[in-house]
């Protein structure tokens, strides 16, 4: 069984002490990737439940340690290098996130026992000791190296608020609605949280992070509405205080200090303002003399501290989320909310590399719901996804490696994250060899005009990967939205439905007479159009040798050939209220047709063709089909009621099941998580595993895969008992953890700049197995850069012949 996708940035990544490795919580694992080539090596497997913090722990390079909490209640110590666990910390409540000062306040010392705590923020869900309580969340405090819990507890307003750690270690802060709240932490031990000197820093807007100075008592804020606060002498008077009381007492809040609120322990506060939305990130450089903030326009933004002027690193893909430090000055990551991870070289100011994982759906996919299913498309072939995503794009993905491969501009228009989107794709489809995708994309209306819907051709080119723009139809179903697309299995044809009451059958015209707008000589046009009584039609499907056409006409389906367009037969009940919503031909059966009906009484119905008539059927609402192309076979996406998943107790919210079509008895079942909106598709086995492994198996079988609504996906095999969790990971999907280090170039100029390159799968994936060998002499590679972009001789010959000497340290005497 395979599992992947998943959200990359719902969660700060953190780098290992070498700088070499990024630390990446995906839902509940840690996957771990290498900076140098951005690929996965290898990955921490253990919690039950989504992982929200990662913190590796202060050490020398060599070792390689980490904290993780959960959301099932627990801490966890790991050793990332040989991805075992080393020991596990139960907590009362799920953790939302934590923080562990200790490590940066004072040195690790191995030989010496010393106090060290972390803190931790849960959801309190409001309900504490029995009685109702407004106050969302809590911040508790856990003795580590005794494991267990300081009495005490403070309250917080909101419960998804990440703890932040000062640099130095003597810090934490967390932002809580139009409050910060900073905690002293102490070197000595804690017997109640009581014991922890706090102030806090108002503001009349709601914050939505912070960050804290390097060295100074300085705490950058920023709220929602893109102001950056900078409050200077924080803390000066109450936590430098040996009673915080007295303290109070002899603090004289009238003296003069510059715009700043009544009671808060600071000196000068400076406020900035340049984004349009709530700032998602701040960060101090390692000096304190910058400041770095990110928000939803995807810009990068670099403040200098002393006079507020302002650099920018515009056009990063997407809203900016979280940004992490790594212990390579020139270098830090920036996670991306279209599920990207990208490594800056902040000296040259230029994305070297990236992580790149499944493009979570549209912002809008449940407001515009009833335009189309938004379904994904499969190469069942190449054993790739293909998905739509939110910034005008269409996303080819290998499930097997578990990384993206290529993308295909859709739509050119400008993609502005801070901007509300103007246009959706909606559906994608390719043909049966690939050869040929289908895109359909809507318009939104702009001030109530210009909506409407566009159909999209494209070519495939022969071993590049890549999909040329062939055809283009504006409006296919003049006013009407196209509801489905689907391609002839052998065939240049497709067809399209429309709620509108047609369908049209599309071919691929080869004239050479005149070349059509995109200089080319071949391209789609419409070969015909029917309709049955004006009925909407959804859903459509070729049967296995392509001789019939089936289209569902309200609740009716009917079939149709598609080279004369002639209406074959009708089956259903014209009568019933309810829509066939999907429908599909069972390959391998020649006269089975699988329909799914929906309304007030929904249905699955398994029809004989030969009969014309319900072979057997069930009422129960069905979220999404999949036929196996290589047996008599088809699974469903059933959601579970309420009332079935309370009885059961179980966070599993749907079943697949798995039918042949002579027997209504299922074959078997399996409970998925997320399972509403979700989809299910067969996929040939040689498309997901290497070749010495199908010879291995006793029969190659086709696999069903499961995609959940936030991009996650499961890969079963279907026909055997094998599933287990053992092959959950394959090794293949895995790096080599050799790292063949930095060139002296490199450690002195930064990366030479490359062009961008369109990632061809079959090229990309033989490129992995060659493994470049470190070398021993750090000058072979230091003048290894073109020749146009190496610095003059005397910048570099300083620095290489420094790097000809032996350093020797001198002894006093």
């Amino acid at each position: 069984m395979l599992s992947g996708g998943g959200l990359l940035v719902c969660r700060p990544p953190a780098f290992s002490n070498d700088g070499r490795k990024l630390l990446v919580c995906t839902a509940n694992t840690v996957s771990i990737y290498t900076v140098a080539t951005a690929l996965l090596v290898t990955e921490l497997v253990g919690h039950k439940g989504q992982v929200t913090t990662v913190i590796v722990v202060p050490a020398p390079a060599n070792e390689c340690k980490c904290w993780t909490s959960s959301m099932d209640a627990t801490l966890r110590l790991w050793d990332f290098n040989t991805a075992t666990a080393l020991c596990t910390l139960q907590v009362s409540r799920p953790v939302i996130s934590m923080a562990i000062p200790g490590f940066l306040s004072c040195p690790i010392d191995h030989d010496k026992k010393q106090q060290l705590y972390a803190f931790l923020s849960f959801d309190w869900k409001g309900n504490y000791d029995g009685q109702l309580d407004d106050w969302g969340g809590r911040l508790k405090i856990y003795d580590v190296m005794k494991m267990k819990e300081v009495k005490g507890q403070l309250k917080l307003k909101y419960r998804q608020r990440l703890l932040v750690v000062s640099p130095s270690g003597n810090y934490i802060g967390v932002a809580d609605r139009r409050v910060i709240h900073i905690w002293k932490s102490l070197d000595e031990e804690i017997v109640n949280v009581k014991e922890v000197k706090k102030i806090r820093l108002h503001h009349i807007k709601e914050f939505s992070t912070l960050a804290f100075h390097p060295s100074d008592t300085i705490v950058a804020g920023g709220d929602v509405t893109g102001r950056i606060l900078i409050w200077r002498g924080v803390g000066e008077h109450s936590l430098f205080s040996a009673n915080t009381d007295e303290q109070d007492e002899s603090f004289s809040y009238h003296m003069e200090r510059f715009d700043v609120r009544a009671k808060d322990d600071v000196m000068s506060r400076t406020t900035w303002h340049w984004h349009q939305s709530a700032v998602n990130f701040l960060s101090f450089s390692s000096d304190g003399a910058y400041l770095y903030s990110g928000a939803k326009e995807g810009v990068f933004v670099i403040w200098q501290m002393e006079t507020g002027k302002r650099r920018y690193l515009p056009r990063l893909g997407g809203p900016l989320l979280f940004f992490t430090n790594s212990p390579e000055p020139s270098l830090f990551s920036i996670s991306c909310a279209d599920n990207k991870i990208l490594f800056v070289n902040i000296s040259t100011m230029t994305v070297e590399r990236s992580i790149e994982g499944i493009k979570p759906p549209s912002s809008l996919q449940e407001k515009f719901r009833h335009l189309s299913c938004f379904s994904p498309a499969v190469d069942y072939k190449g054993g790739m996804l293909v998905l739509p995503a939110e910034n005008h794009t269409v996303q080819f993905y290998d499930l097997y490696y578990d990384r993206a491969v290529s993308e295909v501009q859709v739509s050119q228009r400008n993609y502005i994250p801070a901007i509300e989107t103007t246009v959706l794709v909606t559906l994608v489809a390719l043909s049966g060899e690939a050869s040929v995708m289908g895109t359909v994309e809507y318009k939104l209306p702009e001030e109530g005009v210009g909506c409407g819907y566009s159909l999209k051709f494209w070519a495939a080119e022969s071993g590049s990967g890549k999909f040329s723009l062939s055809t283009v139809i504006d409006e296919p179903h003049s006013d009407a939205g196209v509801s489905d697309l689907t391609f002839h299995p052998w065939m240049n044809m497709a067809v399209s439905t429309s709620n509108g009451g047609n369908f049209k059958i599309w071919i691929e015209s080869k004239s050479t007479s005149r070349s059509n707008e995109f200089g080319q000589g071949r391209g789609w046009r419409c070969q015909s159009v029917g309709s049955y009584k004006g009925k909407a039609m959804l859903c459509a499907a070729f049967s296995a040798d392509g001789s019939l056409l089936a289209v569902g006409a309200g609740g009716l389906v009917t079939f149709w050939n598609p080279e004369t367009n002639s209406l074959v037969s009708v089956i259903g009940d014209s009568l019933d209220s309810r829509s066939i919503s999907s429908l599909s031909f069972v390959p391998r059966s020649e006269h089975h047709l699988v329909t799914i009906s929906k309304g007030l009484n929904p249905c699955l119905s398994v029809w004989n063709l030969s009969t014309l008539s319900i072979w057997w059927s069930y009422q129960l609402p069905v979220e999404a089909i999949a036929t196996d192309p290589d047996r008599p076979n088809f699974a469903v996406l059933v959601p579970l009621p309420v009332h079935v998943r309370d009885k059961l107790k179980t966070e599993k919210d749907a079943v697949i099941v798995l039918f042949t079509v002579e027997d209504p008895i299922p074959v078997a079942a399996w409970a998925v998580r997320k399972g509403v909106g979700g989809k299910v598709m067969f996929m040939q086995e040689s498309a997901l595993l290497h070749e010495e492994d199908i010879n291995k198996s006793k029969q190659a079988e086709n696999r069903l895969i499961f995609l959940n609504k936030d991009h996650e996906y499961v890969v079963f095999n279907s026909y055997s008992d094998d599933d287990d969790e053992a092959h959950l990971v394959p090794s293949e999907r895995f790096s080599s953890m050799k790292d063949p280090g930095m060139s002296g170039y490199r450690t002195m100029f930064g990366n030479i700049p490359a062009q961008e390159l369109n990632i061809d799968k079959s090229s990309h994936m033989a490129n992995q197995n060659v493994i470049r060998a470190p070398t021993s002499h750090p000058w072979d590679s230091i003048f290894s850069g073109p020749s146009h972009v190496l610095p003059p001789l005397a910048r570099v010959g300083a620095a290489f012949l420094e790097s000809l000497l032996e350093k020797r340290s001198l002894q006093q005497f």
